[in-house]
C-alpha cells in the first residue's frame, strides 16, 4: 500500500463509519450498533495515529492540540447550543434522526440536515449521558477525513501550508461546535475532487475508483452537514457540467458523473420528510419576494452586503493569494473553475441576505463572517492547489 493510498483508505473508512452511523439513527438500530461504529471509528482514528507517527505529524499535533483545546471549551455561543448540539441532545434521549417530527424548539431550524448532531449523540451514546463538553469533540473528529485525505496529494511542507490556511481561516470554527468550519473544508475537497477528476487531465490525484467513491461520499456528507452544503452541492454540479461540455475528457466520464449525481438521493429524502411533515425553513418560505422586493432597489442593501461580505479581511487576504497563485502559475481551466463556483455562490449569498426574514443589519452582523469562510477558504485552498500542481509527493 503505498502513502497516498494509505491515507486514502483511511479517509475512506472514517467517512463510511461516519455516514453509517447516521444510516443507523434513521432506522432504529440496536443501541450496541452505535456503540460498536464509533468505537471502530475512534479504532481507526488510533491506527492511523500510531501506525507510524512520524508519517504526517504535522496533522496529528495539530489535531491533538485542537483536541486538547475542546476539552477545555464550554458551549456558550447560541448556535452551539440552539441548533446544533440542541438537534444531537434530542437524537440522544429519542435515539432517532426524526425526531424532529413534533416541530418542537422552531428556533432551532428543525429543517437543518442532521449529519453533525448524530454523530454527536452517538458520542454522547457510547459515554452513555449527555452534558455540554465532549459531545461538541464529535464536530472536530469529523474533520479528520478531508484533513487526512488532503495528505494524499499535498505533502511535508506543502500540507504544513495547508494547515496554516486551515488554522488561519477556520480557526475555532474546528471546535466550538459549529457547522459553518465543516461546509468549508469538505466543500473544498470535493470540489478538489470534481475539478480533477473530471475536467483535468493531469495525474494530480488516481482517478480510480477508490477516489470516485470517496468523492461519493465527501458529497452527501456535504448536502447532509447544513443547507448550505446542499446549495454548494448543486452548484458544484452545476459548474463542472457547464465546463465539463467543452471538454472530451468529461464526456467520456459523464456515466460517473451522474453516479456521483446518487449523492444528493440522502437530502432529497430529508427534505421529503420535513416538507411531508410541515417542518419549514424560516429563510425560505411563501414571503420570501415579501422580503426581498423591497430590498431589491435600495443600493445601499448591496453596498452593506458587500462590506460584511467582501471586506472580511481572511476573504481580501485569500484573494491576493489566491490572484498571486494564479498569476505565477497560469492555470486558465482551473482559475475559470473555482471563479465560476465562488461567484456563483456569492451571487446566492446576496439573494438570502436580502431575502431574510429577519432584521437585515442583524442577519448580516451576525452570520456574513461565517459563511463568507467558505469561499475565503476555497481560494485559498485552490491557489496553494495551483502552485503545487506541477509537483506531486
Amino acid at each position: 500500500m503505498t502513502n497516498s493510498n494509505f491515507h486514502e483508505k483511511i479517509s475512506l473508512s472514517l467517512i463510511l463509519l461516519i455516514l453509517s452511523n447516521y444510516l443507523f439513527l434513521s432506522i432504529n438500530v440496536p443501541e450496541v450498533v452505535i456503540k460498536i461504529n464509533f468505537v471502530l471509528f475512534l479504532l481507526v482514528v488510533v491506527f492511523f495515529y500510531f501506525k507510524n507517527f512520524l508519517d504526517n505529524p504535522y496533522l496529528k499535533i495539530f489535531f491533538t492540540l485542537f483536541l486538547i483545546i475542546s476539552f477545555g471549551t464550554p458551549l456558550y455561543e447560541w448556535d452551539p447550543r440552539s441548533i446544533w448540539l440542541f438537534h444531537a441532545k434530542r437524537i440522544f434521549y429519542d435515539y432517532s434522526i426524526f425526531s424532529i417530527v413534533d416541530n418542537y424548539a422552531k428556533f432551532s431550524h428543525n429543517d437543518y440536515p442532521s449529519l453533525a448532531p448524530a454523530f454527536s449523540s452517538s458520542f454522547a451514546i457510547l459515554i452513555g449521558y449527555w452534558n455540554e463538553v465532549f459531545p461538541k469533540i464529535s464536530f472536530l473528529l469529523m474533520f479528520l477525513p478531508p484533513l487526512i485525505f488532503t495528505y494524499s496529494f499535498l505533502k511535508h511542507e506543502k500540507y504544513l501550508i495547508f494547515l496554516s490556511i486551515v488554522f488561519f481561516i477556520i480557526g475555532k470554527y474546528l471546535f466550538n461546535g459549529w457547522a459553518d468550519g465543516l461546509i468549508a473544508i469538505y466543500f473544498c475537497i470535493s470540489a478538489f475532487l470534481m475539478y480533477y477528476l473530471f475536467l483535468d487531465n493531469k495525474q494530480f490525484i488516481q482517478k480510480s475508483f477508490l477516489n470516485y467513491l470517496i468523492a461519493f461520499c465527501f458529497f452527501i456528507s456535504l448536502s447532509l452537514i447544513k443547507n448550505e452544503g446542499t446549495a454548494l452541492l448543486l452548484i458544484l454540479f452545476f459548474v463542472t457540467f457547464i465546463i465539463g461540455l467543452s471538454y472530451s475528457g468529461f464526456k467520456k466520464n459523464i456515466s460517473k458523473f451522474i453516479y456521483l449525481s446518487f449523492s444528493f438521493i440522502p437530502i432529497i429524502f430529508w427534505k421529503v420528510f420535513c416538507y411531508s411533515n410541515e417542518i419549514h425553513n424560516d429563510y425560505i418560505n411563501d414571503n420570501i419576494l415579501l422580503n426581498l422586493l423591497p430590498r431589491l432597489g435600495e443600493l445601499n442593501n448591496y453596498k452593506l452586503i458587500g462590506y460584511f461580505l467582501l471586506l472580511n479581511e481572511k476573504f481580501l487576504i485569500s484573494l491576493i493569494f489566491f490572484i498571486l497563485a494564479f498569476w505565477i502559475r497560469r492555470n486558465n481551466q482551473l482559475f475559470s473553475f473555482v471563479t465560476f463556483i465562488v461567484t456563483t455562490y456569492i451571487f446566492v449569498l446576496f439573494f438570502i441576505f436580502l431575502s431574510t426574514p429577519v432584521d437585515f443589519y442583524f442577519q448580516l452582523d451576525s452570520a456574513a463572517a461565517r459563511v463568507i469562510k467558505t469561499v475565503s477558504f476555497t481560494i485559498a485552498f485552490f491557489g496553494l492547489i495551483n502552485l503545487c500542481n506541477n509537483k506531486i509527493s
